[in-house]
């Protein structure tokens, strides 16, 4: 069997959202896949802290996180960059000028910091990130910008003409918005690299608006049932929903496991 190296995303695709479950059976595809000889890694927008909890769960050890700017093999982090400093320093800015409160992630941390405390009545259900409130925080002293938090209805949005830094955004939970890398492509190659494989040999799972910057023309791209629609035009196959044993059993219809 040729051996293959199969990368999945997380939320939605591997582990069921919100509750983070990974089902029985995407669990079993796991251990059938690499005992039939093939690599097994996650590729997420999480940050590397945050994508260990889920890799601890399906006794994976390599993986792509923050949205392909970390790469961690072994549980070792090689590399683990932020956004473009600058973007993100004049992003702030705006904000600034527009009057609007935000939130940056600036270290490996479970960690959210602003200088606003009303920030801190922002706290969904599913948030697992800790809101840290520092009247003195200068974000111009921040070297790196793992995420972004912009805070508006979306009525300041449209009123105040804000002019966001990029348009690969996230709407993350009522009233903000979520700004994180979006290079999934990025890592997967970095980490084919890594190991002596070729893009050819990659197989990518996903199902969601990130996953868009990991499909590619150079390998086989496969989107869960419960995925965008524009995830699933650009599949090279669309298997069940992540909880009706999706990564199972497409992995079964290939004949890898």
């Amino acid at each position: 069997m040729e051996r293959r190296f199969f990368f999945f995303d997380i939320d939605n695709t591997l582990a069921v959202w919100p509750d983070g479950v990974i089902p029985d059976s995407a669990q079993e595809a796991l251990r059938l896949l690499r005992k039939n000889g093939h690599r097994v890694a996650l590729a997420t927008g999480r940050l590397q802290r945050d994508a260990k909890r889920f890799a601890d769960l399906a006794d994976v050890h390599d993986f792509i996180a923050d949205g392909g700017r970390s790469m961690t093999v072994d549980d070792e982090i090689v590399y683990m960059e932020g956004m473009d400093r600058q973007r993100c320093l004049d992003y702030i800015e705006h904000l600034e000028a527009k009057e609007l409160r935000w939130a940056i992630t600036d270290a490996n941390e479970l960690v959210r910091i602003t200088p606003y405390e009303e920030v801190l009545a922002w706290h969904p259900d599913w948030d697992v990130f800790k809101t840290v409130y520092d009247p003195a925080f200068d974000f111009r002293q921040v070297k790196n910008f793992y995420k972004i938090y912009a805070f508006m209805t979306p009525e300041e949005e449209r009123d105040r003409e804000v002019q966001h830094m990029t348009q690969d955004l996230i709407r993350y939970g009522e009233n903000c918005i979520l700004f994180e890398p979006m290079e999934k492509a990025l890592g997967v190659r970095v980490m084919l690299a890594h190991f002596g494989m070729k893009p050819a040999d990659a197989v990518v799972f996903g199902d969601g608006y990130n996953d868009l910057s990991m499909f590619s023309k150079d390998w086989f791209n496969i989107a869960v049932g419960n995925g965008r629609d524009e995830l699933k035009a650009a599949a090279d196959y669309v298997t069940t929903d992540c909880d009706k044993d999706g990564i199972y059993n497409a992995c079964r219809h290939y004949g890898w496991i």
